[in-house]
C-alpha cells in the first residue's frame, strides 16, 4: 500500500482512530503524525491475495492468523501504527480491537513511491518487533521475493526468482512457489523473468 506523507501533526492515538473511522480512510501513524494512504496497483492487489491465500491454507490447521491490508499493526517501540500487505500472527501475537501487534510473519508488496521507505525505516521499526521471524518483500514487476530471516538474532537474507522458484519460511515450516503467488499477474512488457538462485 502506498503512503502520501502529507502530516497532520500532534495526533493522540484515540485521534488517530476517530479521524480514520470518521474519514473512513486508512493513515499510517508515527509519533503524533498521521499520513494518508493510497490504493496501490491491481498486481499488488493480486499478489498480496494470493500471498495471503497461500498462507491461510498453509497454516489452516496451527493457531495462527493471516491478516490483509486492513488490519492494522502496532510497532509499540516507535509508536508506529502502519498497514502491512500480510501478516501473521501466532502464539506471541497479540490482538487489539483496532489492531495487532507481535507478528511472527510481515509481508510487503513493493511499490516504485515506498520501496526505499519499506526497505528502510520501515524494516527498521519491523526489527523491533521481539516476535518476529520473517521479513518478505514481493517485486510487482517480475516473480522475485526477497525474505529476511532472523536466526539467532542475525538478519538473513535470502532472495528467489523466477515462477519455479520458491518461499521458504522455515521458522514456521512453510514452502510456497512463486507461481502460486504470482498466479494472474500480467507483468510490464519490459520485465522479463530473472532466475535468482537462493542465497544464504
Amino acid at each position: 500500500m502506498n503512503t502520501v506523507m502529507t502530516s497532520k501533526a500532534a495526533f493522540s492515538h484515540e485521534a488517530y482512530f476517530a479521524l480514520e473511522q470518521a474519514e473512513d480512510a486508512r493513515y499510517e501513524y508515527l509519533a503524533g503524525e498521521v499520513f494518508a494512504m493510497v490504493g496501490g496497483s491491481e498486481r499488488h492487489a493480486l499478489i498480496s491475495m494470493n500471498l495471503g491465500a497461500a498462507l491461510f491454507n498453509a497454516l489452516h490447521d496451527r493457531p495462527c492468523r493471516v491478516y490483509g491490508a486492513d488490519m492494522k499493526l502496532h510497532v509499540a517501540e516507535f509508536d508506529h501504527f502502519c498497514y502491512p500487505d500480510v501478516m501473521v500472527l501466532c502464539e506471541k501475537g497479540v490482538r487489539q480491537e483496532r489492531f495487532v501487534e507481535q507478528p511472527s510473519l510481515i509481508v510487503e508488496v513493493l511499490s516504485p513511491p515506498t520501496e526505499a521507505y519499506d526497505r528502510g525505516m520501515k524494516f527498521e521499526h519491523y526489527r523491533a518487533i521481539a516476535s518476529l521471524d520473517h521479513y518478505l518483500l514481493l517485486d510487482q514487476d517480475r516473480p522475485h521475493v526477497e525474505l529476511y530471516s532472523r536466526v539467532g538474532g542475525v538478519w538473513q537474507l535470502t532472495e528467489a526468482g523466477g515462477l519455479e522458484g520458491e518461499i521458504v519460511l522455515a521458522l514456521l515450516d512453510i514452502r510456497l512457489g512463486l507461481a502460486e503467488v504470482y498466479r494472474q499477474v500480467e507483468f510490464p512488457s519490459h520485465a522479463a523473468p530473472i532466475e535468482v538462485e537462493s542465497k544464504a
